[in-house]
């Protein structure tokens, strides 16, 4: 029987999802700050887990429990699915079929982002835009897609003011592009998010705002990490200075 596993011992499942290498600041997110949902086979001793929050989903453990089936039912449509390993991908194929459809992402190192290029890329921002620190006033004028992403792993906006960090460019009081660490921090890594209002879209905007967040990433001794799910978000990261793309698949089911 699929069951609820407790917020407070949910740093004790971490184990179990230790091969997930893909957004894994994300899923640790999720355990770590007890977001979301988080669901086993056996509240005692657990061998199958899904965690869970909003559109997407990590699965882990033995993917030839009985308990499987019962565990995926809970997936809605079109929501985002990683798994650990070729057995696990076996188990959604038989249980959604031709349903079933891959979703191209790519993930990149930052062993070689160079702050000096970062500064270079910031001398492109017009003189009539600005670029500051996200506050938590203007937290509150990003978008609704920002804020989702926002609250996939902090229970509010002004938790991730308090505890992470942002930059918006500022066209007076609109905002046209901004750049997150979207994923708490953890050993000193996180994860990048990006967006730019589509009036202001191939002006080169996105570049600035990352460049000035990994700038100021730098100079605290943090790691970002980017895992695109577009081409364009891919060749972006690759004129930041991010290096060796891998490409890789999460999972969705869509009833035709």
């Amino acid at each position: 029987m699929i069951e609820e596993y407790p917020i407070e011992k949910r740093l004790e499942l971490l184990p179990l999802f230790e091969n997930h290498n893909y957004l894994r600041l994300l899923l640790e997110g999720l355990l770590r700050e007890g977001i979301g949902t988080l669901h086993v086979n056996n509240k005692e001793k657990p061998t199958v887990a899904m965690a869970g929050r909003k559109i997407i989903y990590f699965l882990a453990g033995d993917s030839s429990d009985p308990s499987v089936p019962e565990l995926l039912e809970q997936i809605e449509s079109q929501r985002l699915i990683f798994i650990p390993d070729n057995k696990w991908l076996q188990k959604l194929k038989e249980y959604w079929g031709k349903k079933l459809k891959p979703y191209t992402r790519t993930k990149f190192s930052s062993n070689k982002l160079d702050i000096n290029h970062m500064k270079e890329i910031q001398k492109k921002l017009p003189d009539e835009l600005i670029i500051e620190h996200l506050t938590k006033e203007s937290i509150e004028n990003i978008s609704k897609q920002a804020k989702n992403v926002v609250k996939l792993t902090f229970p509010s906006l002004e938790k991730f003011i308090e505890r992470n960090f942002g930059f918006c460019i500022l066209d007076g009081e609109k905002i046209s592009s901004l750049a997150l660490a979207a994923s708490p921090i953890y050993d000193k890594h996180f994860e990048i998010h990006i967006e730019t209002d589509p009036e202001y879209q191939r002006k080169g905007l996105a570049m600035i705002s990352c460049a000035k967040l990994i700038e100021y990433s730098l100079q605290q001794g943090l790691v970002p990490h980017w895992d695109a799910d577009n081409e364009p978000s891919a060749k972006l990261a690759l004129k930041l200075g991010f290096t060796e793309p891998e490409k890789y698949h999460a999972y969705f089911w869509f009833e035709k």
